[in-house]
């Protein structure tokens, strides 16, 4: 594997004043040649400009130096705080440089780019993943690549850099987002599970209402709210109810015949104080008694028949009296 080259400045050499009178310095696709007088003077030849003998000669360089101006790579890797410091992402960045002024390159003595460059990426770097949570991953990235290209990273050296980042969680970041994640669908499974329960209690109690209202509706007679309510969640003992309701009726008849033939045996009302509208009501009930016995319910019409049915009979009996006298 080729070892990563951070230094621009591929060699160094001293020169004697008459080196090359009569042979020419080498000549490379790639490199500068950045010459220093005795004074410190730079003169660079780019490497499509090659000096001539007679300048080799007469303005006396003392220093060479060699300057790559071919495209180099490099890889970094960094852990970039997140918002509140408490997690960190994962920074994998691909470097380009190349040189673009030799003579800045050998005025500032520059070899080592990356420790040239690094400190500069990092603050920039971190400034920006901060503004961001753990869970934003991409759009710290978006902002970290903003950044490094928002300004030169050291034109001022003579160089040229771009910059690809890649952020991801760390392991512990990782962890502490799907602790989070799992807290977060544990919620939302609660409430959703909560809100279910809520609603069927609400159908069932819906549910149970209409029933009541049915069966009470139905049954609209005596206890019938007790019953509805007690059918709506029992329909099968619709016929209990039926035969409950029947011997309710029977005994509440029966008193009623009992309480007027008491009070005719006691002599406190006379037979010629009853009427005959009275004595037909008597009639009646007694009648329904003897069909609910039998599993049969008289209605009301029949009542309301002998009720008017009686002062006829009444208004017949007395013209007979009257014919016969």
């Amino acid at each position: 594997m080729t070892p990563i080259v951070n230094d621009p400045v591929r060699e160094v050499r001293s020169l004697h004043r008459f080196e090359y009178v009569r042979n020419r310095p080498p000549t490379y696709a790639e490199r500068a040649l950045v010459y220093l007088t005795s004074g410190g003077r730079p003169h660079t030849y780019l490497p499509h400009h090659q000096p001539t003998r007679g300048e080799l000669v007469s303005k006396n360089f003392r220093t060479l130096y060699e300057v790559d101006m071919g495209i180099q790579h490099m890889s970094l890797m960094h852990r970039l705080p997140s918002e509140g410091d408490a997690s960190f992402f994962s920074a994998e960045t691909d470097l380009t440089w190349r040189v673009t002024d030799p003579t800045a390159i050998v005025e500032k003595q520059v070899r080592d780019v990356r420790a040239l460059i690094e400190p500069r990426m990092l603050t920039r770097m971190r400034r920006e993943s901060r503004r961001y949570a753990i869970e934003h991953s991409a759009s710290a990235e978006s902002a970290v690549m903003d950044a490094l290209a928002a300004e030169p990273l050291a034109a001022a050296e003579g160089l040229e850099i771009t910059c690809e980042v890649r952020l991801s969680l760390d392991e512990e970041a990782m962890s502490q987002l799907a602790s989070l994640r799992n807290i977060g669908y544990t919620k939302d499974r609660t409430r959703s599970e909560h809100e279910l329960t809520r609603l069927r209690t609400r159908n069932d109690q819906e549910v149970m209402e209409e029933k009541t209202n049915f069966y009470s509706a139905l049954l609209s007679q005596g206890e019938m709210g007790r019953w509805g309510a007690h059918l709506a969640q029992n329909p099968a003992d619709i016929p209990l109810a039926i035969s409950s309701i029947r011997d309710d009726e029977r005994e509440a008849s029966g008193n009623q015949i009992r309480l007027i033939e008491k009070l005719l045996d006691s002599g406190v009302v006379e037979d010629h104080m009853v009427e005959e509208t009275a004595r037909a009501a008597l009639e009646g009930v007694k009648a329904r008694l003897a069909d609910a016995g039998r599993g049969r319910t008289r209605k009301q019409p029949i009542y309301r028949e002998q009720l008017e049915r009686a002062p006829l009979e009444k208004d017949a009996d007395a013209d007979g009296s009257g014919e016969h006298e």
